[in-house]
């Protein structure tokens, strides 16, 4: 199978295309390799996988005119393309369109689902860890001892490798449309992630624009044989 990626050499890409490049040919868009999805075209690709977008809720309010214009009106090119050309998508969206109407980032993908084309997937990540993730996410930051303070807040972690799973799972299914949650299905609290790890940091209350909790039991995700493999509780980071 031809396969098209966007974002190719991001976080979620770059396990994906090392993933896919076992069985399929794939093509790279990505901004470090001078490819940017403005100028977006694909021949004889049976396959589009849309990862390419801004990320960061509290960076979407400083940005948030570059946050829509990335996510949702390159974006539209993106799915133009694909419908135009019949061509199937798979692209990422977030576990923040659980409250949309919060941050210029969760209003850009949820948005994304309401344009995409009708033979397409999208795919709600909770939040997502594992190598190669950006050195502010939480994660990193409680692996690198960079974390400054801990919320209350619930997190449905999922991991990377669990995330390439589950878009395998669905281009497995190829009459599988519309929007599909990638959780573990549990949550943990955001200060006792940090304890467990033994990083004693102030807990302060979050953000309002922050979601409470991420959970996404991913029930139909899970009726296609996927289940998450890894658990950060079981893993000391």
């Amino acid at each position: 199978m031809h396969i098209t990626v966007t974002g190719s050499h991001g976080f979620i890409g770059t396990h994906l295309v090392k993933h896919l490049t076992q069985n399929n040919n794939v093509e790279c868009w990505d901004l470090k390799i001078q490819k940017n999805i403005s100028n977006f075209e694909c021949n004889n690709t049976d396959l589009i996988i849309h990862l390419a977008a801004l990320a960061g809720i509290r960076e979407s309010f400083e940005q948030a005119d570059d946050f829509w214009k990335t996510n949702v009106e390159f974006t539209k090119l993106v799915f133009d393309t694909a419908q135009n050309k019949n061509i199937r998508v798979i692209y990422a969206s977030s576990s923040a369109c659980k409250r949309w109407y919060g941050n210029p980032y969760s209003i850009s993908k949820y948005v994304n689902e309401f344009i995409a084309p009708k033979n397409s997937v999208g795919l709600r990540f909770s939040t997502v860890w594992g190598p190669g993730a950006r050195g502010d996410m939480l994660v990193p930051q409680i692996e690198n001892k960079t974390l400054k303070f801990a919320t209350t807040h619930k997190r449905d972690l999922i991991h990377v490798s669990d995330v390439v799973s589950a878009i395998q799972t669905i281009i497995d299914h190829p009459t599988q449309t519309g929007v599909f949650e990638v959780g573990t299905g549990k949550t943990v609290k955001v200060d006792e992630l940090v304890a467990y790890n033994g990083i004693d940091v102030p807990i302060v209350a979050g953000k309002d624009y922050e979601l409470e909790e991420n959970l996404l039991p991913s029930y139909r995700l899970r009726n296609l044989g996927w289940q998450p493999k890894v658990d950060i509780m079981e893993n000391k980071l």
